[in-house]
């Protein structure tokens, strides 16, 4: 069945993403570094790949994907490190464990990431705020692992707007999406910036006349079915954008490899 309204029940889907990880593991472990511009590589060269920076080096251009040596010279001063995965796997069992403390239903959804149903929890957990559960997350990262880890929680009533939402205050951010700040949510967000469309489902959603994410939302589930998307895949993005759930399926975990 289709639902034509917005997703009212209680948000009890939790996302957690550790901000900048690789680079926050490393300055967490070598206290020289906090506050300084840090990349990690895959190897110690100027012209290797940065796998991951430190917001401090983010606000100052340097992004995924650059070498080391277009980096430096934007930030002469940039810190360059090689990938340590002992280091990032002891952080993502810890970050694991500590998610099981509330739920036996958690996903590992990447390394640096994770999502919490609390649908099938305890009725002690269900009946705190998630919001004070989050705040204690964050709390328990900078005691059980370091002071330096931070990360984003979003809290929604289904995997997408958790996922959608995890870059909207970074870094250190938390919110709460709910069938109120729903359409508030999605005005500030580009098409591109929606979970799962990229530039080729944008450019099909463009081609019907739909260029915001508001537009996405307000359109009639039988035009994304039929004539955006031609499948039951519009149907299926029309109970998305409203908070349902139709994306809890088992993910396979990815890992950042040395390549």
């Amino acid at each position: 069945m289709l639902h034509e309204e917005y997703n009212s029940e209680r948000p009890l889907i939790m996302h957690i993403d550790l901000n900048s990880c690789f680079a926050t593991v490393e300055q967490q472990a070598r206290p020289m570094l906090r506050g300084r511009p840090v990349a990690i590589v895959n190897r110690r060269t100027e012209h290797t790949m940065i796998v991951t920076a430190s917001y401090e080096a983010k606000v100052l251009g340097v992004g995924l994907g650059m070498s080391v040596k277009e980096a430096k010279r934007l930030v002469p001063d940039l810190v360059a490190l090689e990938s340590d995965p002992a280091k990032y796997r002891f952080v993502y069992h810890k970050m694991m464990s500590i998610m099981r403390d509330y739920s036996s239903h958690i996903t590992m959804k990447s390394i640096d990431e994770g999502v919490i149903d609390f649908h099938q929890t305890s009725e002690d957990i269900r009946g705190r705020a998630l919001e004070d559960i989050g705040m204690e997350i964050k709390q328990r990262l900078k005691d059980e692992v370091g002071i330096a880890m931070r990360c984003n929680v979003v809290i929604a009533t289904n995997r997408f707007l958790v996922k959608t939402a995890a870059n909207l205050h970074k870094p250190d951010g938390l919110d709460v999406i709910t069938h109120e700040n729903l359409r508030q949510t999605l005005a500030g967000l580009e098409l591109t910036s929606l979970t799962g469309i990229a530039k080729h489902n944008a450019a099909r959603l463009n081609s019907v006349g739909i260029f915001s994410s508001l537009e996405f939302l307000d359109t009639d589930a039988e035009v994304l079915r039929k004539i955006v998307f031609k499948s039951i895949c519009g149907d299926q993005w029309h109970q998305r954008l409203r908070g349902w759930a139709v994306d809890d399926m088992p993910h396979t975990l990815k890992t950042a490899g040395r390549q």
